[in-house]
C-alpha cells in the first residue's frame, strides 16, 4: 500500500470552482485508468465505491483511488451508509445485472463525474456536442436503456471527447485566410459582371484605374459586412447560451425542490418508486455479510416489507381484487407497528371478511379491539358487524357486547350500538 499526499475529491471541488475542459476530460480518462488498475491488480475484483471521498487528487492535479481496506480510510464505508451517499452513489439492489464488478463500478463513474460537472465551471464551456457525449456515456454507465449499455471500461475510453489543441497563430491566421479569400471571390464576381463591358467603353487607362479602386472599396466593405454579420452571430450564440444557463439553474432548483418536498413526505403517493429507491440501503450489508450487518439487513427489511404490503393492500383494493387485498391486509395486521395506520388495516380488512364471513370478521373485529382499545371507529365498525349478523341468537349478542365493552366501556353509547341492538334484542328496545 502507498502513502500518498492529496486532498479529498470532495474537498477540492468545494474550493476550485473553475475547472479547464482540458483537466476535466483528463480527469474522466484518469478514474477509468484507476479502476481498470484495480480490476487488473485484484484479479478483477470490482472496486464498488467510486464517490468523491473515495478519490484522491493529489498536488499534481492527478487523480488516484483510497484504498478502501486501510483503516485511515474507513471513513469512506462509514460515509457510505449516510442516506444521501446511498442515494447517489450506490447502485439501487432491483438495478444490479449479472456483471455486478462491472455495473457497480460504472455506476460509481458516472455518478461522480455527474458530481464533478454538478460542481465545476468548466472554461472554455463544453460545446453541445461535448454535452450531447458525455450525457450519452453516463446514461450507458447508469444502464438507463439496458439495450445499449457499456460491457467494459474500454468502451467509454473511445467515447470520451477530447479538447482539440491548436498551433498559435493557426486560428489567427485562418481567420485572414479567409478575409482574403471573401475579398477575392467577391471581387472576381463583380469584375466578371461588369469589367467586360466596363473595358469596351473605356475611353482612358484612368477610367479603368477609378473603376478597379472602387471594385476595391466594394470588397472591402463586403468584408466589413461579413466581419459585423460573424459578430452579430456571435453575440447571439452567446445570449442563447446565457438563456439557456438560466434556464438549465431554474430547471435545477425546481428538481431540487421536488426533491426535498418528495423525502419529506412520510408516505408519498409514489410509493412504489420511492420504495424501489430506498432498497438500495441494504445493497452494502449484503456484500459485507457480517452478523451486525444481517440484523440490520433484517430491521431495514422488515420496515421495507411493512411498507410495500400497504401499497399492494391499496392498489388491490382499488382494482376490486378482493381476495389479493384481503391477503395484504392481514399481513399489515400482522406486522404495522404504527397504531393509526394498524388501525386502518384492521378496518378495512373487517369489511371485506364481512362480505365472506360474519364469524370471521367478528373475530377480527374482537382482536383489533384487544390491540387498539381506545379506537372509536373500531367499536362502531365491531358492532356494524353484530348488527349484519341477523340470525345470531340474542344471549351470543349480548355475550359478545360484555366482551367487546371489556375493550371499550364506551360501547353501549354509541348510535351503532342501538341499531344493532334493535336487530338482535328488539322487545328490550320496545321497552
Amino acid at each position: 500500500m502507498d502513502y500518498v499526499q492529496g486532498e479529498l475529491l470532495i474537498y477540492r471541488l468545494k474550493h476550485s470552482k473553475e475547472m479547464e475542459k482540458a483537466l476535466l476530460f483528463e480527469w474522466m480518462k484518469e478514474l477509468l485508468h484507476q479502476l481498470e488498475q484495480f480490476h487488473r491488480c485484484f484479479s478483477n475484483k470490482g472496486y464498488r465505491y467510486m464517490n468523491p471521498y473515495s478519490v484522491l487528487v493529489t498536488a499534481e492535479e492527478k487523480l488516484l483511488l483510497l484504498d478502501l481496506d486501510a483503516e485511515s480510510n474507513e471513513f469512506v464505508l462509514r460515509n457510505m451508509q449516510k442516506r444521501a451517499m446511498r442515494d447517489h452513489f450506490v447502485k439501487p439492489i432491483v438495478q444490479i445485472r449479472e456483471n455486478t464488478k462491472i455495473s457497480l463500478d460504472l455506476y460509481g463513474y458516472a455518478k461522480t463525474i455527474q458530481f464533478i460537472l454538478a460542481n465545476v465551471h468548466v472554461e472554455p464551456s463544453l460545446t453541445s456536442r461535448e454535452e450531447n457525449r458525455l450525457e450519452k456515456i453516463i446514461d450507458k454507465c447508469l444502464c438507463k436503456n439496458s439495450k445499449k449499455q457499456y460491457e467494459d471500461l474500454k468502451q467509454i475510453q473511445r467515447d470520451l471527447p477530447t479538447v482539440r489543441s491548436r498551433e498559435p497563430g493557426k486560428r489567427g491566421w485562418k481567420k485572414e485566410w479567409k478575409k482574403w479569400l471573401l475579398l477575392f471571390v467577391a471581387a472576381a464576381g463583380i469584375l466578371a459582371v461588369f469589367l467586360p463591358g466596363y473595358i469596351k467603353k473605356r475611353k482612358s487607362e484612368e477610367q479603368a484605374r477609378r473603376f478597379l479602386e472602387q471594385t476595391e472599396s466594394w470588397g472591402e466593405t463586403l468584408l466589413e459586412a461579413q466581419e459585423e454579420l460573424e459578430e452579430e452571430i456571435s453575440e447571439t450564440k452567446r445570449e442563447i447560451q446565457d438563456a439557456d444557463d438560466t434556464e438549465g439553474t431554474v430547471k435545477q432548483e425546481i428538481k431540487n425542490q421536488r426533491t426535498e418536498e418528495k423525502e419529506s413526505r412520510e408516505y408519498p403517493q409514489d410509493g412504489m418508486k420511492e420504495l424501489e429507491e430506498n432498497v438500495d440501503a441494504l445493497q452494502e450489508y449484503v456484500f459485507r455479510n457480517t452478523t451486525a450487518d444481517n440484523r440490520e439487513i433484517i430491521e431495514q427489511g422488515e420496515s421495507l416489507k411493512r411498507e410495500l404490503f400497504r401499497y399492494l393492500a391499496a392498489a388491490y383494493d382499488r382494482e376490486d381484487q378482493k381476495e389479493q387485498a384481503l391477503d395484504a391486509y392481514q399481513e399489515l395486521c400482522g406486522s404495522e407497528i404504527q397504531e393509526e395506520l394498524l388501525e386502518s388495516a384492521y378496518l378495512r380488512r373487517i369489511v371485506l371478511e364481512l362480505e365472506q364471513n360474519g364469524d370471521i370478521a367478528l373475530a377480527t373485529a374482537r382482536e383489533a379491539l384487544s390491540r387498539i382499545p381506545n379506537s372509536k371507529q373500531l367499536a362502531e365498525k365491531s358492532l356494524d358487524v353484530l348488527a349484519g349478523m341477523e340470525a345470531m341468537k340474542k344471549e351470543e349478542f349480548l355475550e359478545e357486547i360484555e366482551i367487546l365493552e371489556g375493550f371499550y366501556p364506551e360501547l353501549r353509547s354509541l348510535e351503532n350500538y342501538f341499531r344493532a341492538k334493535e336487530v338482535h334484542d328488539p322487545e328490550s328496545e320496545a321497552k
